[in-house]
């Protein structure tokens, strides 16, 4: 939705229109569907996408973590895992391949079966001359490279995604083991670039979904893995290890 106090810019009507015209080119069971837009004038604008029961990764992991859920990898986490690598591979692999640019847990939606779509394509791009400098914002899930104002590519997506596996592993927020004292996120983020900070996983989890964590938040982004490499490591940890 446009909200009221964007409503008035020029600016902000046209990044609405184009994150909208961007939706509905998007055709994939892993991508939360765009339905149309609903208005009243043009200064009042509404996207509309289908409904997803679920909520959101980030609530279910609140819910874990306040219910003292175990940390670590079940089927369950491993395949919500699977289907995001799923949407990514599907972005990344379009003929002008499209960059999430915001992946976090608030932007996958959950079925009431648990099976995760990403949505909020509102600051995606795509990638037209294979790299680009353009800033995002602040966000605990973004590369380094992103945070430095260097160029980037699909494998800043990737290095989001190790964080979010972080997550779906200790439940909490990322880089909750430095936070508890009042630590401004571009502090954290810095600390991130220069490779003293990194995120965590817990002592309970497969070796083998950590490793792949772990190469998606290398500081250089052409160790990180491809999201189809993502993709095929995590099928074959939901086939022989769980």
């Amino acid at each position: 939705m446009l909200l009221p106090e964007m409503r008035k810019s020029v600016k902000h009507v046209n990044m609405f229109l184009a994150e909208v015209k961007l939706m509905a080119t998007l055709d994939h069971p892993r991508i939360v569907q765009f339905v149309g837009v609903a208005w009243d004038s043009l200064t009042d604008l509404c996207a509309v996408s289908e409904f997803m029961e679920g909520g959101d990764l980030r609530a279910l992991l609140t819910t874990y973590e306040e219910e003292k859920h175990p940390t670590g990898f079940d089927r369950t986490k491993v395949t919500i895992a699977l289907h995001v690598a799923h949407a990514l591979t599907y972005l990344h692999s379009l003929e002008t391949p499209v960059l999430h640019r915001d992946l976090k847990s608030k932007n996958v939606l959950l079925t009431s079966s648990l099976e995760a779509k990403l949505t909020d394509f509102g600051i995606s791009r795509e990638q037209v001359d294979r790299t680009m400098t353009a800033g995002v914002g602040t966000s605990l899930w973004m590369a380094p490279e992103v945070m430095l104002g260097e160029r980037y590519d699909d494998k800043a997506d990737i290095f989001s995604f190790g964080v979010l596996l972080s997550e779906l592993d200790v439940h909490v927020l990322p880089y909750s083991h430095v936070k508890d004292v009042q630590i401004a996120d571009a502090v954290i983020l810095q600390r991130v670039a220069l490779g003293t900070l990194r995120v965590k996983f817990s002592s309970s989890s497969l070796e083998s979904v950590v490793n792949l964590g772990l190469s998606c938040v290398s500081l250089n982004p052409k160790e990180r893995p491809t999201s189809a490499e993502a993709l095929y490591r995590l099928h074959m940890i939901l086939s022989q290890e769980i």
